[in-house]
């Protein structure tokens, strides 16, 4: 009997042969240097976040609280020249859409690179709506029922850590204090900073952690680097949360992707960074942290998000959450994630990526090693599988 029909009489609780090792095509070396030195200069959360952030925020919640409630005033920073590779993607997506499943997966990401540059040149413009409608745009079922599981964690919401991570909130003038440490902190270990950098070295990856201002999250991940936002006071909760989301959701995944064969796992397929999230918040899950606060927090940014797609303003859209009863900071903050570059909407695939992901690691476990091993879509798992050992990464 032969090794493959073997594996299809295999007892349900047999350990299975590792898939064959598939020979790397001739054309991925070209792809694999175009998609990286585009994936490295085409930098979409970077160019549409904007670069007064923070100083715009306290200066909205301080208008909003006098009753003067307005529009912010964004400034963003300039993005690269992208003329060139957009045309060197474009050029790539041609050429590799007849070649097979694994040139498919090429290809789509060379145009979702080549969409999200246009993004970057658009920032602040109005065309730049439309475009990350089609950036963002739903992909299937689980998105409808994003919306449903939103409502219901809405429901049941609790918005009572102001320190979990929402908003801005700054340390309160009683015992609380004690038990809340400052993001940035380098002198207490219990401060994300310190945190991060603990589990960076216990795991022994080549990242850095920097501390820097105007993230619109906690923390964030890019080549090499962990990024930490300064001045956030966080419950420890928050802290041991982001730790798990930022460094085996997104940091673990970037450096196996280092040693796979293939160059896609490190420029991710197309929608493989939104599945990323999906993936990490299972990993939030797993450990404990998926609790009420931080379901609310997810939650209402999906609403606004929402909101924002469905052509509200960010007055608007401020005001529609009022209803759900989070406080005013947490209101503005989400409500400038989603509006931020003109409407960029990326709150919207976290819930859709969270059931995305869970469903397709219930259904086929094996799968998971897959999307460990980089940013990797759901869709993408299968055909990438064969390039995947289980025994080369970690869960």
């Amino acid at each position: 009997m032969s090794r493959a029909a073997a594996a299809r009489v295999r007892a349900p609780g047999d350990r299975a042969d590792p898939p064959p090792r598939h020979e790397v095509p001739a054309w991925e070396r070209v792809a694999r240097r175009v998609l990286g030195e585009a994936a490295a200069r085409i930098r979409l959360i970077g160019c549409a976040t904007p670069r007064n952030l923070a100083a715009e925020l306290e200066l909205l919640a301080g208008d909003f609280a006098g009753g003067v409630e307005r529009a912010p005033a964004f400034a963003y920073t300039p993005p690269p020249e992208l003329a060139a590779a957009r045309r060197l993607l474009g050029e790539l997506a041609t050429r590799l859409a007849g070649s097979g499943p694994l040139g498919a997966l090429y290809a789509a990401r060379a145009e979702e690179l080549e969409l999200e540059a246009h993004l970057c040149e658009e920032v602040g413009r109005p065309a730049f709506f439309a475009l990350a409608r089609r950036r963002y745009a739903p992909r299937d079922a689980f998105d409808r029922r994003a919306d449903a599981l939103a409502d219901a964690w809405l429901g049941a919401a609790d918005f009572s850590d102001a320190h979990g991570g929402l908003s801005a909130a700054p340390a309160p003038d009683t015992a609380d204090a004690a038990e809340l440490v400052r993001s940035d902190d380098t002198a207490h270990p219990g401060s994300l900073f310190n945190r991060l950098r603990a589990a960076v070295g216990a795991e022994r990856l080549a990242v850095r952690v920097v501390a820097v201002e105007g993230l619109a999250a906690l923390a964030a991940t890019g080549p090499g680097v962990v990024f930490v936002e300064r001045g956030r006071w966080l419950s420890r909760r928050a802290t041991e949360r982001t730790v798990v989301h930022e460094l085996r959701g997104h940091v673990a995944p970037r450096e196996r992707a280092l040693a796979a064969p293939l160059g896609l796992f490190g420029c991710g397929t197309a929608r493989g960074s939104d599945d990323q999230e999906g993936r990490a918040l299972a990993l939030e899950q797993a450990a404990g942290w998926l609790d009420a606060v931080r379901r609310s927090e997810l939650a209402l940014r999906h609403r606004a998000a929402r909101h924002m797609e469905e052509g509200a303003t960010f007055v608007d859209t401020v005001q529609r959450l009022a209803g759900t009863g989070a406080p005013l900071a947490a209101r503005l903050r989400v409500a400038a994630r989603a509006h931020r570059g003109g409407g960029l909407g990326r709150e919207r695939v976290y819930l859709p990526a969270y059931l995305r992901a869970t469903a397709l690691l219930r259904e086929r476990p094996e799968l998971a090693p897959v999307l460990g091993c980089g940013r990797v879509a759901c869709e993408a798992a299968e055909v990438l599988a064969p390039w995947v050992h289980e025994t080369r990464t970690r869960p």
